[in-house]
C-alpha cells in the first residue's frame, strides 16, 4: 500500500553471516566511524535477537524492518545517499524520513534506551 508507514532499523554492520557475531564481540562496527556502536550489540546477545527486543517489534503499531549497512545502500542509496550510520527512518511510499539519528542512536546506553527513545519518537510520530 502505498500510505503505508513502515520503521526502517539499519544498523551500520556489513552483510554477510559471520558478521553479526564479530560485530558483537568487538562492540563496535568495522565500517564508517570507529568506535561507533551497533545497533546489534544492543538488540542481539550473541545467541540472537533479545526477546524483549522481538516482543517490541511485534507489538509495534505498524510493521518493521530491519537491514544492515549495505541492503540500505542498494536499495535506497539513490534517495538518501549521505545516510551515516546506525540509523531509523519512517517510510511512507517511497519517502523517507529520519527518525532516530545516528548521534541520537549513539547515545542510548542499552535496549531499555533504545526502546524508550523509539516509543517516545513514534509516539509524536
Amino acid at each position: 500500500m502505498p500510505g503505508t508507514k513502515t520503521l526502517l532499523i539499519v544498523d551500520n554492520i556489513n552483510s554477510g553471516v559471520l558478521q553479526p557475531f564479530k560485530d558483537f564481540s568487538a562492540g563496535t562496527a568495522a565500517v564508517s566511524g570507529a568506535g561507533t556502536q551497533t545497533l546489534s550489540t544492543l538488540t542481539h546477545s550473541p545467541v540472537g535477537m533479545k526477546k524483549e527486543w522481538k516482543r517490541f517489534l511485534k507489538d509495534l503499531d505498524i510493521p518493521s524492518r530491519t537491514l544492515d549497512k549495505s541492503e540500505f545502500l542498494s536499495e535506497f542509496s539513490s534517495v538518501h545517499p549521505k545516510t551515516t550510520f546506525p540509523v531509523v527512518f519512517t517510510q511512507t511510499g517511497t519517502e523517507l524520513a529520519v527518525l532516530i539519528s545516528t548521534e541520537e542512536l549513539s547515545r542510548c546506553r542499552d535496549l531499555h534506551d533504545l526502546i524508550l527513545l523509539l516509543k517516545q519518537r513514534l509516539l509524536f510520530e
